[in-house]
C-alpha cells in the first residue's frame, strides 16, 4: 500500500508542481491555488488513460506520453516493495500486486472526483479500471524484476529469445515510425510554428502548449509506424492519410502544431515505406539467427512467426492507444485502426523474420578437446 501511495503521490506532486508556479507567475489571471491543484490532478487523471467527458462529448485521445512517468514511477515503487516485503514468490508477488493496484485505483478514484471539474465527468469504473491496469503493469514489472522470479523460472531458453526477438522487432518498427514522423514534422515545421502563433498564447500558454505536445508525441510515434507499414491514420470519418492515397481530402483540424506533421498528400516514394516493416522483421530474425544457432531450422522458422506475432501484438496494443476521440464531427474519430496495424505488421516482419532466421549457416563443429590424464589420488587420505 505504502508503494503504490508514493508513486501516486510522486506523481501528483509532478503534476501540480508546474500549475503552481503558474498560478504564483501570473497573480492578476484569477487563478486560485486551489484550483490550480485541482488542475494538477485532472491531469494526473488523464494521465492514467482515463476518458474525460465534457457535456455530450467524450475526450478519448488522452496524451498518454504522461502515463510512461506513471509507470516508471510504479516501477519503482514495485521494486522497493518487492525488497522491503521481501517476496520472493509468485504468490508474494501476486499479493503485492493485487494489493498496491487496488489502492492505487482507489486513490485515482479519489483524485478524480474531487479534481473534475461541475461541467466535466470522469467515470468511476474508467477511473478505476485503467489505474489498476497501469498499476498492475508498473507494479508487476518492478516486483517481479527485483525478486529476479524470471530468472529462476526455469523457462526454456528459446522462449526467452523469442519473446526478446519479438519486442526488439516491435521497438524497431516504433522507432522507423518515430523517425518518420521527424521528417514529416520537419519538412512542414513552417506551418507548426504559424499554428502555433495563431494561438496566441502568451508566454505560460506556450509552456503549457510545449508540455502538452510533448505528452502527445507518443501519439505521434505509433501514429507514424502505423503509417509506415501501410495502415494509415483516420483524421474523420471517411477521410484517412495514408501512403497509398495520393491526395487526402481537406480536412478542418484545430491549430495543433504536432497537426502539423500530417501529410496532405502521398508521394511516389512513400509506397517503399513499408520496407519498415521488412527491416523490423530481419533484425527479429537475426536475432533469433545468432542466439538460436544450434537449433533446426524449422524450430527457428516458429520461433520468428512467434516473434512476428509478439511484435504485431504491441503494435495493436500501442495502436489502441492512439485511437480516440478529441471532440465532436470530425474530431470523434482520430487515429490509425488497431488490427489492420497489426496484420500488416505481422505480415510484413513475417517477410523478413523467416528468411533472416532460417537461412543461416550450420551451427559450428564442436573442437575437440585433449583432457589430461585424473592426477595420482595414492596418499591423499593420509593427509
Amino acid at each position: 500500500m505504502l508503494a503504490a501511495a508514493w508513486a501516486a503521490a510522486i506523481g501528483l506532486a509532478a503534476a501540480a508542481l508546474p500549475m503552481l508556479v503558474v498560478w504564483m507567475a501570473t497573480p492578476g489571471s484569477g487563478l486560485t491555488w486551489p484550483e490550480s491543484l485541482r488542475v494538477a490532478g485532472l491531469i494526473w487523471s488523464v494521465a492514467q488513460g482515463t476518458p474525460l467527458v465534457i457535456g455530450a462529448t467524450t475526450y478519448s485521445l488522452l496524451p498518454w506520453g504522461l502515463g510512461i512517468i506513471a509507470l516508471v514511477l510504479l516501477g519503482y515503487a514495485g521494486g522497493w516493495g518487492a525488497r522491503t516485503a521481501r517476496a520472493g514468490s509468485w504468490r508474494s508477488i501476486t499479493m503485492f500486486v493485487g494489493t498496491g493496484s487496488v489502492t492505487y485505483a482507489l486513490i485515482a478514484v479519489a483524485v478524480a472526483r474531487v479534481a473534475t471539474p461541475g461541467d466535466a465527468e470522469v467515470g468511476v469504473v474508467d477511473a478505476a479500471a485503467h489505474a489498476v491496469v497501469i498499476a498492475a503493469v508498473g507494479l508487476g514489472f518492478g516486483s517481479i524484476r527485483a525478486a529476479g522470479l524470471v530468472s529462476r523460472s526455469g523457462l526454456p531458453a528459446w522462449l526467452g529469445v523469442m519473446v526478446r526477438a519479438g519486442l526488439a522487432g516491435g521497438a524497431t518498427l516504433v522507432g522507423l515510425g518515430a523517425v518518420a514522423a521527424t521528417v514529416a514534422l520537419m519538412v512542414r515545421v513552417d506551418d507548426a510554428v504559424t499554428m502555433a502563433q495563431s494561438l496566441q498564447a502568451g508566454v505560460w500558454g506556450g509552456i503549457g502548449l510545449l508540455a502538452a505536445g510533448i505528452a502527445y508525441v507518443p501519439v505521434l510515434v505509433v501514429w507514424g509506424s502505423a503509417y509506415v507499414v501501410g495502415a494509415g491514420v483516420a483524421i474523420g470519418p471517411g477521410v484517412a492519410i495514408s501512403p497509398f492515397i495520393p491526395a487526402t481530402a481537406p480536412t478542418d483540424l484545430p491549430p495543433f502544431p504536432l497537426l502539423a506533421a500530417l501529410p496532405s498528400s502521398a508521394s511516389p516514394l512513400a509506397w517503399g515505406l513499408p520496407v519498415a516493416g521488412i527491416i523490423a522483421g530481419i533484425v527479429a530474425g537475426t536475432f533469433i539467427a545468432r542466439r538460436a544457432r544450434a537449433e533446426a531450422r524449422l524450430f527457428r522458422l516458429t520461433m520468428a512467426l512467434g516473434a512476428a506475432a509478439l511484435g504485431a501484438i504491441v503494435l495493436l496494443a500501442l495502436s489502441h492507444l492512439a485511437t480516440g476521440s478529441l471532440g465532436n464531427g470530425r474530431l470523434a474519430d482520430l487515429g490509425p485502426a488497431p488490427v489492420t496495424v497489426a496484420i500488416l505488421a505481422f505480415v510484413l516482419m513475417i517477410l523478413g523474420a523467416v528468411p533472416s532466421a532460417v537461412v543461416t549457416a550450420p551451427p559450428p563443429k564442436p573442437m575437440l578437446r585433449v583432457t589430461e590424464p585424473a592426477p595420482d589420488d595414492e596418499g591423499i587420505d593420509d593427509v
